[in-house]
């Protein structure tokens, strides 16, 4: 692999890493196991006496340690000294992926058959596979949940052009793409409808092209370099030369997978490497697409649901704002630009979570390490009872399956709806 400039600037920042332990609170997985071998302090004393070729360990704890991490950015955010933990643990996973090749070939294991599931071009196999993990006896012999197929896939062999519903255009006259993202499309395509229409009954044409794939978060998490760069040039030209001014996304991992990643992992000397930047740069989540609008003089539709509903809204740890975002109001201040939306639905009450812990999802993580993840969502649900929600909401892919898994934690007659805050303000502008 090549590295960027970007990465060679921070190859280096594990040796920032002074021990100080702020990165331990924020940390979902040492929280869950307090051992330091599943800390970001420890993770990054792994990779310095890795470089340093004093490890202690074997090659596989090292594993171990590192696909253990969520790429979930918490500690890279609280970090004093600027120490790129993510980035350091994807090249590390990188490199032991590339030496676990040439020692295991290609040994079968679920989370490879569930990456090869999601790059296969043949969309209906990952419904395929989901609907084969529901088979009552598939599920009581594997002891893991496994999100049921909602309908038909959103995007077919065909690409889709939507306009503006009625006479209503905004006066810009918006364009934009969408990106659906692999589980958006295949598992959850009520919500990519969902946000279709709420975009062009505000007034914004979209165009949906039938060629994208999976945004190639799960594939980098598990350190598949080559996979993750061949999704990413998929996806670039699947959206070329059209005559958008934005692409939209209404998953948060989809987002945080183009926006970050894509321009740290593409080099001048990859093919495509300025159509690379120029899509990352394009592609907006949703509730930054309509905090834009509103700027521009976008008169944002206001809904009404039927019934009164009271919901804790879980804002995934990929979720971020953009730059320079002050809220407005209280469910701006509540959960950040989504709340312009959450404004916009008469009937809709958001209730606070103290803390907004990780849900425990993290790409592959969940697949590989299912009882620890399941401790992570267990903890996030103690913070979801205390605010007695009658719903959950969220707008991550990833988030939707770890908070949808609520057996064990809640009994059968308490569980809680999840859904997406877009379906939710699409329902509520046809009521």
């Amino acid at each position: 692999m090549q590295e960027n400039d970007f990465l060679n600037a921070n190859i280096n920042s594990y040796l920032n890493c002074v021990h100080c332990g702020k990165c331990l609170p924020v940390c979902p997985t040492y929280n869950i196991s307090l051992n330091e071998f599943y800390s970001p302090r420890g993770r990054v004393r792994l990779i310095l006496t890795d470089n340093a070729d004093t490890m202690p360990l074997g090659v596989s704890k090292v594993a171990e340690a590192m696909s253990t991490c969520l790429l979930c950015g918490r500690c890279v955010n609280i970090c004093p000294n600027d120490v790129k933990i993510g980035d350091l643990i994807i090249n590390e996973k990188i490199k032991l992926n590339k030496l676990n090749k040439l020692k295991n070939g290609t040994l079968f294991s679920l989370d490879k058959l569930a990456l090869r599931t999601l790059k296969n071009k043949r969309k209906i196999l990952l419904k395929s596979a989901l609907k084969f993990a529901n088979i009552p006896i598939i599920e009581f012999l594997s002891k893991r949940y496994a999100p049921k197929p909602e309908g038909k896939s959103f995007i077919t062999d065909r690409d889709y052009k939507f306009k503006p519903e009625g006479k209503r255009v905004n006066k810009n006259n918006l364009k934009v793409g969408y990106f659906s993202g692999c589980v958006f499309n295949s598992i959850y395509p009520q919500i990519s409808e969902d946000t279709v229409s709420a975009l062009i009954k505000n007034g914004v044409s979209v165009y949906v092209p039938a060629n994208q794939e999976c945004c190639g978060l799960p594939f980098i998490s598990s350190g598949d370099i080559s996979s993750f760069k061949d999704l990413a040039l998929n996806n670039v030209n699947a959206f070329k030369d059209k005559d958008t001014d934005y692409i939209i996304t209404s998953c948060a991992s989809c987002s945080y997978s183009i926006n970050k990643l894509y321009p740290l992992y593409f080099n001048k000397n990859d093919g495509g490497y300025n159509d690379v930047l120029n899509f990352s740069k394009k592609l907006i989540n949703i509730w930054s697409f309509f905090k834009i609008a509103e700027k521009m003089g976008m008169d944002i539709k206001i809904g009404e649901l039927k019934n009164e509903v009271e919901a804790v809204f879980h804002i995934p740890c990929h979720l971020s704002n953009l730059s320079g975002f002050k809220p407005s109001s209280y469910n701006e201040g509540l959960i950040g630009e989504a709340g312009l939306i959450a404004d916009k639905i008469n009937g809709l009450k958001l209730k606070p979570l103290k803390h907004n812990y990780c849900c425990g999802n993290g790409g592959m993580f969940n697949i590989r390490h299912y009882d620890f993840s399941k401790g992570i969502t267990r903890r996030k649900f103690e913070e979801i009872k205390e605010a007695s929600p009658q719903s959950i909401l969220t707008s991550c892919s990833g988030c939707m399956f770890s908070l949808s898994d609520q057996r064990g934690i809640l009994k059968e007659k308490d569980t809680l709806p999840v859904n997406h805050l877009i379906s939710i303000y699409a329902q509520s502008l046809k009521e």
